[in-house]
């Protein structure tokens, strides 16, 4: 049992402890003979001080009556008992009468003091209110209503509403009601109350939380500010890293942007949703930016970064360029990557006086020491699973995936841009968990928003339905729509001019890191000041056999030499050992998975061949994908209890690399429409009994 000595005395356990410790001051003081006088004296000081403390907190008088006449009855008792003895009948029983009294008139006075509580937060959210206008007051009025009869009887009282000085909205100020009611709770039935307050299309809804643990803001849009441009301010004064850079308007009309210090970014769209326009907002707020330097990865050319290197060699090329280093090929962007690892881990020791001189744990940037911010647009043509079987573009992913990870206190953050927000283009779990700021303009359906932001983010595609809206989130704050800024050809020309003076050169230590790539940066780029194009690289294509069936690739359906078994054994031999760590590091072992498990490795895919033709059920030629075989012989070493869609994915993923492995649902089907398989239990798949090869 588990004691709280923090809680207050009740109506029971209050008159108990107050009786025991009359009856034993009485006692004392009789024994050793201590004048009465002293015991009326103290109950005295007790009363007058309990009366102040009262009035002090704002007590009723109930419960300052009751305080009062418990210390006159007890001072009086005490004195009687010092002075005759407390163990007479008529004593004890004068001690126990006053005890019971005690007890009710408790019970009472908490009563009392619950509906004056009540009352007093009554009065006070009145008095909040009566400074509301009429058309406030009848705002708040029909909020209140709405809220209880969307939120399921969720009660918010409203002490403020703000009009937007756009003219296009409101903000409700709110208390939430007793019962633990959080501003969460409010925030999930958004769409509801939008309905139900009737807002025009393009108008919504947004829950935040208040000033306190039990206070919301909500804001309400009643004018649609996302369907129109809005063009991207004229103001091109000097920003810095540490600070908000704008990239749009909120439905209210106010700007909003990320703090690029510390945040590496993530953006995607569809085609024509306007994610190539967001770049260049953000690029031209790289160059307004007095203590960050911009590189660009584009393998279409450089198309990202064209139109800001052709504005500045149209303008003279005044100043520095907008854009310190472009990689436009692949062999540029592996030069990049490697060189941005570099540049982290030189900053990370090299500044180490730095950061201690600032007493801080981050590297703190300014125009001699920049941050380094590397937009990578169409991220999907280095990071999908695709682009990954090329050994160059995995390891330029590697490399900026290394980036992401260890350089943030290091001032080098990335922004990547991608066609939708899906696993085969955003292949790496780490671009989608350490990109603080997201944006995602128009996406296919809200199960993309889903992988995007997470589960429970409260946002759908709906809320931004225009070419230019975006649904953003920066860090753990709440996904909202955002209206992004509209940059023009002309006014990129405009800022170039009057930003050239204000770009920041890459400091040594970073530049020695970088190398010689950095330093020949400029060789062959003449076609992005309008020059002529550089004359291709013509590579003899390596010859690649025949394809055997549809989505074939290379290496399938074919048997490593025998020199090469050996290799193939260690590979399994690796695989299987890392599986067995995670493993024994995330639960118990299962002996019988674990039996399946070894006789898969054992005989599945290091020594496999194409079943016999009498084996395999018809096929029309050309229909069967070579992959079948595969899984059918896996399901064969799997034993009469069978094996799961994604074991045998993983089974082909560790001993077959050069596999494209497939669905889960294509091996389902597969298996399915398979005459030779059953299911001996939910979703595994096992040969039939009657099989030969199922023995």
């Amino acid at each position: 049992m588990k004691l709280d000595w923090d809680a207050k005395h009740g109506p029971v356990t209050g008159p108990i402890n107050t009786g025991l410790a009359t009856l034993a001051v009485g006692y004392g003081g009789h024994t050793a003979g201590m004048p009465w006088e002293w015991a009326a004296l103290t109950a005295g000081a007790g009363l007058i001080g309990t009366h102040i403390a009262g009035r002090r907190h704002k007590v009723t008088t109930a419960t300052l009556a009751l305080r009062a006449a418990g210390w006159l009855a007890a001072g009086g008792w005490c004195s009687w008992a010092i002075a005759e003895g407390p163990w007479s009948q008529t004593a004890l029983g004068a001690l126990l009468a006053g005890v019971l009294g005690l007890g009710a008139a408790m019970a009472g006075a908490h009563h009392v003091e619950e509906k004056a509580e009540a009352q007093r937060v009554e009065q006070e959210a009145a008095a909040r209110r009566a400074t509301l206008d009429g058309k406030r007051q009848k705002i708040a009025d029909e909020w209140e209503d709405r809220i209880v009869r969307v939120c399921h009887g969720t009660v918010v009282t409203i002490v403020g509403v703000e009009v937007w000085e756009s003219g296009g909205g409101f903000s409700l100020d709110g208390e939430c009601g007793a019962g633990g009611t959080r501003w969460k709770d409010i925030a999930v039935c958004k769409e509801q109350l939008a309905a139900d307050a009737r807002l025009p299309e393009g108008c919504g809804v947004e829950v935040e939380a208040g000033a306190h643990r039990g206070a919301v803001l909500i804001h309400v849009s009643t004018v649609n500010h996302l369907v129109d441009d809005v063009p991207y301010p004229q103001d091109y004064s000097p920003l810095t890293v540490n600070e908000a850079a704008p990239i749009g308007v909120r439905r209210d009309g106010q700007p909003e942007g990320p703090v690029n210090r510390q945040a590496s970014m993530l953006l995607v769209g569809q085609r024509g949703s306007g994610k190539t326009n967001l770049m260049n907002v953000m690029i031209a707020n790289q160059c307004r930016m007095v203590d960050s330097i911009t590189w660009v990865i584009d393998l279409n050319g450089g198309g990202l970064a064209l139109k800001w290197m052709r504005a500045w060699a149209s303008a003279g090329k005044p100043g520095r360029p907008p854009v310190d280093w472009v990689a436009d090929t692949e062999e540029k962007a592996r030069a990049m990557a490697a060189a941005l690892v570099r540049v982290a881990k030189a900053r990370k020791v090299g500044y180490q006086d730095r950061e201690i001189a600032a007493n801080d744990d981050k590297l703190p940037v300014d125009a001699e020491v920049p941050e380094i911010r590397v937009f990578n647009d169409e991220g999907a043509e280095i990071f999908s699973t695709r682009s990954r079987r090329k050994d160059i573009l995995r390891g330029i992913a590697d490399d900026l995936v290394q980036t992401l990870e260890i350089a943030r206190a290091a001032a080098v953050n990335e922004t990547t841009s991608g066609l939708r927000a899906t696993q085969d283009v955003i292949s790496d779990p780490q671009i989608l968990k350490q990109s603080t700021f997201k944006a995602g303009m128009k996406v296919a359906d809200d199960a993309e928003l889903n992988y995007f932001f997470g589960y429970n983010h409260n946002a759908s595609a709906e809320d931004a339905p225009y070419p230019g809206c975006a649904l953003v989130r920066d860090g753990d704050g709440q996904v909202h729509p955002l209206k992004v800024y509209r940059l023009q050809p002309a006014q990129i020309c405009d800022i170039v001019k009057a930003t050239a003076d204000r770009h920041p050169e890459l400091d040594e230590l970073s530049r020695r890191a970088a190398g010689e790539a950095y330093e020949q940066r400029w060789m062959n780029t003449d076609h992005l000041f309008g020059g002529p194009m550089p004359e291709p690289v013509t590579v003899e294509p390596e010859p690649v056999a025949p394809p055997k069936g549809r989505g074939v690739t290379a290496d399938w359906g074919t048997t490593p030499a025998g020199g090469e078994a050996q290799a193939v054994i260690d590979q399994a031999d690796e695989a299987r050992r890392k599986l067995h760590e995670a493993m024994n590091e995330t639960g118990a072992r299962d002996g019988d998975l674990d039996a399946q498990f070894m006789d898969i490795l054992a005989g599945g895919g290091v020594t496999w061949q194409p079943p016999a033709a009498g084996e395999e059920p018809p096929a029309k030629d050309g229909d069967r994908d070579p992959r079948q075989a595969l899984v059918f012989e896996i399901v064969a070493k799997a034993g009469p209890d069978g094996i799961g869609p994604e074991a045998i994915r993983d089974a082909i993923r560790r001993l077959h690399p050069s596999v494209e492995v497939p669905h889960a649902a294509t091996i389902g089907r597969w298996l399915a429409a398979d005459p030779r398989v059953h299911r001996p239990k939910f979703g595994r798949y096992a040969v039939r009994p009657t099989d030969p090869r199922g023995e």
